[in-house]
């Protein structure tokens, strides 16, 4: 593991926390590790497990020419199973960098090699959706790739320096995850112009955590660089998400855009990049996400449209509290703890948030 981002240093000073029971930190190792022995009992997965092909293919989510309504029918098995196989993997190696147990590291390879390396199941890495799982089916779009594998990258970046991970696999993975990245490096547009919503912000979160995991410091600075670009063009100077809040889940994908924002920006932050407070003429990352930190703490009054209440994910430590963890450590805002109270409280379980960037 190289030692920068989620450094030994950082990760000792978290052990350090947890040994001296100090809170929350305590708490969330414990999560931590009664999710790695779950975790411990997955049984390999491949994309294969969904009709047989090697390939990643998933239906579109939603009914055609309604933004935000959930087909019933759509096959997405295989992010279903990519999700399984990288949550694990991820879980498991932060597990084994925080106690030391090799059990974990040998598992979280186990998973990995056989969804990415081994001949009979590996997935083969166009770095694509290549096609709907259901044939004439909706065709998703690369989005659904992004949140599938990044956490599988970083599962191989912490365990980049485990003793027990032979050297040929590992360049085997490495070869595998930049197959998978280097389509990615290209712009995405929509309509003839360069995509800057959520797509974007997720884009270059899957690219970053793939330029760690094979130690791509060029393409890392190229998600920096790019980030900076963007900013200003997706918020007004209100710091309201406007291609967000134009769609039918508008707080959801508000949530997800500054999800990909904060993530790459603590990332840069290990870098000695500050992503967190560039200000482009009055537009700042701290802007979005208290637009969005008022929406949450009133939704009566939220202006923009809503098909259905938030879901499970925002509760329970769901997936996007993570980002109000790494707000309230950037910032101390008192109200990201207030929402982070009101959304199922710490530990903030989704991307390991508490346990990896609590300090207030």
């Amino acid at each position: 593991m190289p030692d920068v981002y989620l450094s030994h240093r950082h990760l000792g000073e978290i052990r350090q926390r947890v040994e001296a029971g100090a809170q929350p930190w305590a708490d969330a190792h414990a999560r931590l590790v009664a999710a790695a022995d779950e975790a411990m009992q997955q049984e390999p997965l491949h994309v294969r497990m969904n009709g047989g092909s090697p390939y990643f293919r998933v239906d579109g989510v939603y009914l055609n020419n309604q933004d935000g309504v959930h087909d019933p029918d759509a096959d997405t098995e295989g992010r279903k199973l990519a999700g399984r196989t990288s949550d694990a993997s991820w879980t498991l190696a932060l597990a084994y960098q925080l106690t030391g147990n090799t059990a974990y590291a040998d598992h979280a390879l186990t998973l990995i090699h056989t969804w990415c390396i081994n001949q009979n199941t590996r997935m083969f890495p166009t770095g694509r959706v290549q096609d709907a799982a259901t044939p004439g089916g909706a065709y998703g779009g690369d989005v659904v790739m992004f949140a599938s594998f990044r956490k599988l990258f970083l599962a191989a970046y912490l365990l980049d320096d485990y003793g027990g991970w032979d050297l040929r696999s590992r360049a085997g993975v490495v070869r595998w995850i930049k197959a998978m990245l280097d389509p990615q490096r290209e712009l995405m547009y929509f309509n003839g112009r360069e995509m800057y919503n959520n797509w974007e912000d997720e884009r270059l979160l899957y690219l970053a955590c793939g330029a760690l995991a094979i130690r791509d410091l060029d393409l890392l600075r190229y998600t920096f660089d790019r980030f900076v670009h963007t900013l200003p063009m997706k918020m007004t100077d209100e710091g309201e998400l406007h291609r967000e809040t134009m769609r039918t889940r508008s707080m959801s994908y508000t949530l997800m855009s500054l999800h990909g924002s904060l993530a790459l920006a603590e990332i840069a932050r290990a870098y000695g990049v500050d992503l967190y407070d560039v200000n482009i003429n009055g537009r700042t990352l701290k802007l979005a996400a208290d637009y969005a930190a008022a929406g949450l703490l009133d939704m009566a009054s939220w202006p923009h449209k809503m098909i259905r209440p938030l879901g499970d994910e925002f509760v329970k430590g769901g997936s996007r509290m993570s980002v109000f963890e790494l707000a309230h450590r950037q910032w101390g805002e008192p109200r990201y703890m207030q929402i982070i109270e009101q959304h199922g409280g710490r530990p903030v379980t989704a991307d390991h948030a508490t346990l990896l960037y609590a300090e207030r």
